[in-house]
């Protein structure tokens, strides 16, 4: 039984580590991009992709949409890192999207900043659970 618990305890320590990673990467992302892609454009949506996602026992349908965007006479292809539950998007609708001006192919999308910061956060709080949890079994280890 003990080994068990230890096996579970290493099991969501490393789970903890690789969503800190996650939430840390997009955290560094999104900072790259806050300072990097700072020229306002249009892109056009060109198609919406609609999902059925499960949240628990809940499912919902949640909607991606795909963009185009011309940039030093070419032209770029991207999509939101988020998905929008509400069905607000549709093919023509023109959003604001940043680039870098050195980079074109880098884009951010307004409506993505609360998606990364809040991945950023929860990738903070399991670092930190991550951290006390190997504190706690390095203690339990040595006693």
């Amino acid at each position: 039984m003990k080994r068990e618990s230890e096996i579970t305890v290493f099991h969501f320590i490393i789970f903890a580590v690789v969503v800190f990673a996650v939430g840390m990467f997009k955290g560094v992302s999104l900072n790259y991009k806050e300072k990097h892609c700072t020229q306002t454009i249009r892109a056009e949506i060109v198609r919406v992709e609609m999902h059925r996602k499960t949240y628990g026992k809940t499912k919902r349908t949640v909607y991606t949409p795909y963009f185009t965007y011309s940039a030093d006479s070419k032209t770029f292809s991207g999509h939101a890192a988020y998905t929008t539950i509400n069905w607000k998007y549709k093919v023509g609708d023109i959003i604001k999207i940043r680039i870098d001006p050195e980079n074109p192919k880098k884009y951010l999308v307004e409506n993505d900043i609360s998606d990364y910061r809040s991945s950023y956060e929860v990738g903070k709080g399991f670092g930190l659970l991550a951290l006390m949890l190997t504190v706690f079994a390095v203690i339990k280890k040595l006693t």
